[in-house]
Parts: C-alpha cells; sequence; structure tokens
C-alpha cells in the first residue's frame, strides 16, 4: 500500500518533470503561481498566500511557539466544496495539507510548510429541539452562548477559545465530564470529506467504524469534519466554587482531595490546582480546590463539607456563585465583562480581546488510583525544584469519571474510560524571556516533573493534550484501541493522506 510520503514524493517529481519547480529545499510547498492562482479562483473563501497582507496573521496558531512555520497557503473554506477543492488541489500538486479549526494542537500539528484548510469559517450553530448542529469552527464561548440562550447545556471544555473541530474528536473531556460524559458521547452524526473527496455522514447507522474512530480518534487522521450533531442536555442550575488554602497546608489538600473525589456527586466537577505565577525562590504558590456543581447551593454545601473534612484543615477562603449555564462559563472564561466578540482570540474579529498564548510546554498523566503519599511528597517536590525566577509553572488534578465511565474503554475511540483523574503539568514563559536558555530550563524542569508523575499513573495520556514527547504514544492516547484505529484508517484513507508526527498508521 502506498504512503502519503510516497504520494508527495511522486507529486512534487512530477512537477518537477513538468518544468513547474518546487519551492523550499523539502519540497513541501510548491512554487507554481498559476495553480495556486487556480486554487483561488475555485474557493468560495479566501486564500491567504506569503505575498499576501493579511499573511502573517492567517498562518498563526493559539501559541506563538510556531510563529516560525511559514505555510505554502492559507485556505480559508466557506463550504463542503471548499475544502474538497482544497483536498484535490494538495493530491494533485504533491502538497502536504492538514486542516485547522482553532488552532490549539500542543504539538503544532494544525500548520504545515504546506497548505493549511482552515474550516474556522465553517462556524454556524443551530440549536433544535433535541440536537445542535454545530461547525467545527465554532468555538467554546460561541457554542455556550447559543445553546445558553435556548436553555440548552452541552459537555463543555475549558479554553474559550478551542473549537470544535479541536475538541471532539480527541473526546473532549471539561467541567460536565462527571455528569454529562465526554462531548464526544453527545455526537449523533458526524458530516467528514474524506481524502478523496467523499463526503460521509457516519453515525451508528452509517460507517460505524468510522464513527467509532471519530469519538476520540483525535484530529487530523481521518478526514476533514465538515459538521457535528450533538445530543442537547439540559442545565437548569449551575454554581462555581471556589476553596483557597494556606500553602502550609498542601499535602493535606492533594491526599484528601483525592480520597474526597469517589464519593463526590456526578453533579460535581473539581480540580486542585497548584500554580506559581512567578517561581522565585521567594514566591508563594497558589492552592486551591474549584469546580462546578450543576444544582442548588443548598445542596452543593454538604458536599463541600465533605471535601473540607476529609481534607482536614479549613479553607482560608470560600466561594459559591449560582452563575446558571452560560454565565458560569463565561466566568470561568474569565468573559464575564466581555461580549461574546470580545472573549475571542485578537484577529478573530474587530471586538476580540483575548490575547495569544506565547511559549508553553504541557505534559499529562491519568490515573485510576490515588497517587500514595509518598508519591504526593516526590510530585510536591517536583513541583518546588528548580525554582527560576519569572517562569509560570502550575500543575493541576482535574476529576474524571462518572457519567464519563458508563462506556466501556472500547465502545468509543476514546479509551480512558475508567480514569478517576488527569495530572496536568504546564510551563510558560513570559514574552521577555522567551529564549533558547530559559526554553531549555522550562522543559528540563517539565520533563523531570513528568518523570515522577509517571510513576503512578495508567501511562495514559489525554489525545487533546497532545505531547510530541511522548515515545509511548500510541499506547498512550489510544491503548487496546489502536489495532482497530489502524483498520479505519487504512479503509478511509487508504493512501495515508492525512500525516503527521504522531497520526494513526
Amino acid at each position: 500500500m502506498s504512503t502519503r510520503r510516497a504520494v508527495l514524493k511522486g507529486g512534487v517529481a512530477a512537477l518537477a518533470t513538468a518544468g513547474l519547480g518546487v519551492v523550499g529545499a523539502e519540497g513541501s510547498a510548491l512554487a507554481v503561481d498559476s495553480e495556486w492562482q487556480r486554487l483561488q479562483r475555485r474557493l468560495a473563501g479566501r486564500l491567504v498566500l506569503p505575498s499576501d497582507s493579511g499573511y502573517d496573521l492567517a498562518k498563526q496558531l493559539h501559541r506563538t511557539t510556531f510563529d516560525a512555520v511559514r505555510p505554502a497557503g492559507v485556505a480559508y473554506c466557506r463550504s463542503v466544496g471548499d475544502v474538497r477543492t482544497c483536498l484535490s488541489f494538495a493530491q494533485h500538486n504533491g502538497v502536504p495539507a492538514v486542516a485547522r479549526s482553532g488552532g490549539h494542537s500542543y504539538a503544532g500539528y494544525s500548520t504545515t510548510k504546506g497548505l493549511v484548510i482552515d474550516v474556522s469559517q465553517l462556524n454556524g450553530i443551530r440549536v433544535g429541539g433535541q440536537t445542535t448542529m454545530v461547525g467545527p469552527g465554532a468555538q467554546l464561548t460561541d457554542l455556550v452562548d447559543a445553546a445558553g440562550s435556548h436553555g440548552v447545556g452541552f459537555a463543555s471544555g475549558i479554553c474559550p477559545t478551542v473549537a470544535m473541530g479541536g475538541y471532539l474528536l480527541g473526546g473532549g473531556i471539561g467541567w460536565q465530564t462527571r455528569a454529562l460524559g465526554l462531548g464526544c458521547d453527545s455526537l449523533e452524526s458526524v458530516q467528514v470529506v474524506l481524502a478523496d473527496g467523499t463526503v460521509v455522514t457516519c453515525s451508528e447507522r452509517h460507517d460505524q467504524d468510522l464513527f467509532w474512530a471519530l469519538r476520540g480518534g483525535g484530529g487530523g487522521n481521518f478526514g476533514i469534519v465538515t459538521r457535528y450533531e450533538r445530543r442537547n442536555s439540559v442545565i437548569p442550575r449551575m454554581i462555581n466554587y471556589t476553596l483557597a488554602w494556606a500553602w502550609d497546608h498542601v499535602k493535606d489538600v492533594v491526599a484528601g482531595w483525592q480520597r474526597w473525589l469517589p464519593s463526590a456527586p456526578r453533579a460535581m466537577s473539581g480540580r486542585c490546582l497548584l500554580g506559581l505565577f512567578n517561581a522565585a525562590p521567594t514566591g508563594t504558590p497558589l492552592l486551591i480546590t474549584d469546580g462546578t456543581f450543576l444544582g442548588s447551593p443548598d445542596d452543593l454545601a454538604p458536599h463541600l463539607d465533605s471535601l473540607i473534612a476529609t481534607i482536614g484543615r479549613a479553607p482560608a477562603a470560600r466561594d459559591a456563585q449560582e452563575l446558571g449555564f452560560r454565565d458560569g462559563m463565561m466566568s470561568w472564561f474569565k468573559c464575564s465583562d466581555k461580549t461574546v466578540a470580545q472573549c475571542h482570540r485578537v484577529g478573530h474579529n474587530p471586538d476580540a480581546t483575548l490575547p495569544r498564548a506565547g511559549f508553553q510546554v504541557d505534559r499529562s498523566r491519568l490515573f485510576k488510583e490515588d497517587i500514595p503519599l509518598s508519591g504526593v511528597d516526590e510530585i510536591l517536590a517536583a513541583f518546588d525544584a528548580d525554582r527560576r525566577a519569572g517562569h509560570v509553572r502550575f500543575v493541576h488534578l482535574f476529576a474524571l469519571g462518572g457519567a464519563a465511565s458508563d462506556v466501556a474503554r472500547t465502545a468509543t475511540a476514546y479509551v480512558h474510560r475508567d480514569a478517576r483523574f488527569s495530572v496536568d503539568w504546564a510551563t510558560v514563559l513570559p514574552p521577555v524571556m522567551d529564549d533558547e536558555q530559559e526554553r531549555a530550563a522550562a522543559r528540563a524542569w517539565i520533563n523531570r516533573a513528568f518523570t515522577v508523575t509517571d510513576r503512578y499513573s495508567t501511562h495514559e495520556t489525554y489525545q487533546n493534550y497532545i505531547d510530541p514527547d511522548l515515545t509511548d504514544w500510541r499506547r498512550a492516547y489510544y491503548a487496546e484501541n489502536y489495532p482497530r484505529l489502524v483498520r479505519a484508517k487504512r479503509a478511509y484513507d487508504p493512501h495515508g493522506f492525512f500525516n503527521f508526527e504522531q497520526s494513526i498508521g
């Protein structure tokens, strides 16, 4: 069976033979002006080339880390036909191509030196009585607003500018996971354009293997999704709560939070967060537990009391606000004082105010059992090690389980159904410190912290928190589901056109 690399090599060679030439030492982007111009004429949307005035904005991902990557073209698709045209162009001309919805890939897999097929303008949302149709470019802030205005809710993520294309295909965890399941568990159907241009609407009744694979197989593997149909949920009440603790109690808080979690109701999400906004040796870390509760304040109070009793230490502060689904999520987004238009990344629209992220490294593992006290000690020591002024560092334990665990590990491609919580590390550099020396120090710190954490984990990682440093990524993301994913890949993308460093196949 031919591979994508072979197909691309053959396409470039054919163009060279025809005297059309290529741009770039690696031959990753064609310099056939007439071909790119022909593509522009065939699109209903807009093609942005390196010579165009809007190119620097068009090539951006969410993180500035990947700004050095210069695509040969960025096509803003406005229809299914545009997606098909882009796929035909890329394969006919031997141009590598990737899909991009919100551009949040931790590893930068939604950009390329070839053609970026951007589906951000396929962002329509149509709320119906039982289901909602959502375009892949609709961002979480847009969906929360549209659903909330209709009295509808969904299992939702954490970041306002993540688009549905990046969220749902990897599973989709967030504040409502324990109550409503994963984002992908609400899917009724998915419309996807395959590499050969075929448009398939898959569901439990049609193209079941593809539907199975798209619920947790991760973005960019099987085709380009152009529409999701999600089953509506009702969230009549939602409370955001936060408990703050003195850092002296950190071991009791981390250990107690783990012990409390199995007794917490499904209506309750939770997180235990440790943070340093400046990792200077004299800095005092932030320590909080927070989350949401789908119910009344009177029902929430005893569960918070139970958490405090299990920890055995009184919090320094305790707060709970009943805001409802829409306003509660906007509060998590830090957008309570913003319009929906403002609650987007700068450049998305004229009113957008949210900044791009700078250099950041994230590493994560999943857990089925409590971390023993000795392991908690090791993790806390790793968090505190190698303090470096100006660096930002976080680690949080994020509650899973509940409704997400009602589904068998092999029922969808998302395999981590038995995980109780994740441990997620992040390190961030402010722009003024972003140089190779500081990047190396940040990476060294997080890699040591990850190694310590991994000793106690399932050795599995949530695939939407994609990690380019994982050597065991096939097992980590997919475990026993990987062989079936490979079979689906061979059936729906037999030539391996959709290909990146950690792609299935």
